[in-house]
């Protein structure tokens, strides 16, 4: 399979990332941010950030043209950003998607890479190991989670609540844990694993509701046995 890019290639990109994070995070101060949420197009410090992050990818990379398509895209996406009703997670995680995306855009313009990129996802959708891990890290999410729900099920009712819980937060929580322990594991990082369980256990040590405590012992190594069991067979299969 060919690769998209050499090491002269990749620090281009790496220019790019560096230039959009200092300029983003580094070089806007907060009244800026907050003039701009007040006036909008209106604000000179949306402009002044658009020219200065332009103007930064520009000296970054040596093009002139790079420079003037990432300050014109910032611009817009910037402006998408200040129209939405309210500051969210969600927002800010589309907008630097956003951002990232015009930069490696950006990137492949400079460096001819199109041609190269198109070879690659041809490759990776043909792929074998590409798509059993992918497949097995979306077991690992939503339907092993449901499996250890249904599981635990006859058990939720006996715990008795101590206060309100944060919305979904056990959800999150099981889904993460159980991506961490598929990627150590094919990484053969077991030793990462063992630490995790002692994490968990260690939030539940000073807790004097022992029903609550074995109810999520349960939950967790259910969810750890059976992620564990799923990266077991991916390896054997891989």
């Amino acid at each position: 399979m060919p690769l998209l890019f050499d090491a002269d290639q990749a620090i281009v990109l790496l220019k790019l990332v560096a230039a959009h994070l200092l300029t983003d995070f580094f070089l806007q101060p907060n009244y800026w941010v907050q003039n701009k949420e007040r006036r909008k197009e209106r604000s000179p410090y949306l402009y002044a950030h658009v020219l200065i992050t332009g103007t930064m990818a520009g000296l970054f990379t040596g093009s002139v043209g790079a420079g003037l398509f990432v300050a014109v895209t910032h611009l817009g996406i910037d402006l998408w950003k200040l129209y939405q009703t309210q500051r969210s997670f969600k927002n800010f995680l589309l907008d630097q998607l956003l951002h990232i995306s015009i930069l490696i855009v950006t990137w492949l313009f400079l460096i001819e890479g199109f041609g190269y990129l198109r070879m690659v996802v041809v490759s990776f959708f043909g792929n074998f190991r590409f798509w059993a891990i992918l497949t097995t890290y979306l077991l690992c999410t939503y339907p092993l989670g449901f499996a250890v729900g249904m599981s635990t099920s006859r058990w939720r009712e006996q715990v008795a609540a101590k206060g309100e819980s944060l919305n979904e937060a056990g959800k999150w929580i099981g889904m993460l844990e159980r991506v961490l322990i598929l990627t150590f594991l094919l990484n053969n990082q077991f030793e990462a694993i063992g630490l995790l369980i002692a994490a968990k256990a260690l939030l539940r040590f000073r807790d004097d509701d022992l029903k609550l405590t074995e109810y999520v012992l349960i939950g967790t190594l259910l969810s750890f046995t059976m992620t564990i069991m799923v990266g077991v067979v991916l390896q054997m299969v891989l």
